[in-house]
């Protein structure tokens, strides 16, 4: 999973690319993008590395890319290339220093979709040019392009919009920003922590279909380049329950809608990240190409019944290992052998 790290000038959007990841990042003379990338943390995999003792344990990651600051149209629209891939945003929104963090947020939300109605304008152009050379493609593309064009003229996300998946799968290779599921980032002072910044975002945030979580940026960044076992005592210093990173972490599975599943062995024990819905073959496609094409059955067990058993053997008698076709929607926590044949 790939997140873009966006936001105004002067927001301390680099420090929460630090905050995020633990990494030293330098800040922008020039155009390249800073990137790191994090372990998922997952409790279940650390209880399954005990269970089988692999020879390597493997979590899940997430990528993520500290973009240049945007700050006017052109240079948003410039950017679209590099959100290119990313799967969500987070929008990084400065609130210390007497910054309204209302005012920003308002101003940037409005940049991203100028942006992106720049791109769907340029697109109908073309769109026009192609019909009057007869072309019936752009005839059935033309109408979801006008709803677009509509949507964002009266400054609204994208991602607010009823689309359907066929639709969506079109709008996706625009590159378009405000059709990118999001999070607010508040990156407050320290004396500001606990100050409701954060309750007074949240309705604008809500309003524009983003969740929004609050942090100090420069606190944050000095934790994550703590060893993990002073984390702990350092976070609770200061009333945290919990770092940033983790937080965001959390937040961005459920705003993805993204569940984890397991696959299990000698080996190698390893936590894979799929989105609701998916289906068996699909998952199995994440491992490797190879597996979705020749995908047979999966051989599936809940965790919860696994380390309730203590082992695959034991599960079976029970009637908790189960042979699944392609139709079947893979669970959070469903460890999984792929059978297949190429």
């Amino acid at each position: 999973m790939k997140i873009g790290i966006i936001g105004p000038p002067q927001s301390g959007k680099t420090t929460v690319f630090s905050s995020l990841t633990g990494l030293a990042a330098d800040g922008y003379g020039g155009k390249d993008s800073n990137v790191g990338v994090v372990k998922v943390p997952e409790p279940r995999l650390d209880v399954l590395t005990g269970m089988y003792k692999p020879k390597k344990t493997v979590p899940a990651e997430i990528t993520f890319v500290d973009l240049a600051s945007l700050g006017t149209n052109d240079k948003l629209t410039a950017m679209t290339a590099q959100l290119a891939d990313a799967e969500a945003l987070a929008i990084v929104i400065g609130a210390y220093d007497g910054a309204d963090p209302c005012v920003a947020l308002d101003s940037f939300l409005l940049e991203l979709v100028l942006a992106d109605l720049s791109i769907i304008e340029s697109r109908l152009e073309r769109l026009d040019k192609e019909l009057a050379r007869g072309r019936k493609e752009a005839a059935a593309e033309k109408p979801l392009i006008v709803r677009c064009q509509e949507h964002l003229a009266r400054g609204k996300r994208l991602g607010l919009a009823d689309f359907q998946p066929e639709e969506l799968k079109l709008l996706r290779g625009y590159q378009l920003a405000t059709l990118k599921p999001g999070m607010v980032l508040v990156n407050v002072g320290e004396k500001d922590l606990e100050s409701g910044v954060l309750a007074k975002l949240n309705p604008m945030a809500e309003a524009a279909g983003l969740d929004a979580i609050e942090l100090c940026a420069p606190i944050e960044a000095e934790i994550a380049q703590l060893p993990p076992e002073d984390r702990a005592e350092f976070l609770a210093d200061y009333g945290l329950a919990a770092s940033a990173r983790d937080r965001f972490i959390r937040a961005a599975y459920g705003m993805l809608d993204l569940l984890s599943f397991f696959t299990v062995g000698p080996d190698e024990v390893r936590a894979w990240t799929i989105s609701r819905g998916t289906k068996a073959p699909q998952a199995a496609g994440k491992i490797h190409s190879d597996i979705e094409r020749g995908f047979i059955r999966a051989e599936v067990v809940a965790y919860d019944d696994l380390i309730a058993a203590g082992s695959h053997a034991a599960c079976r008698p029970l009637g908790q290992v189960r042979l699944e076709g392609k139709e079947y929607e893979v669970k959070d926590g469903d460890v999984i052998e792929f059978r297949f044949s190429v």
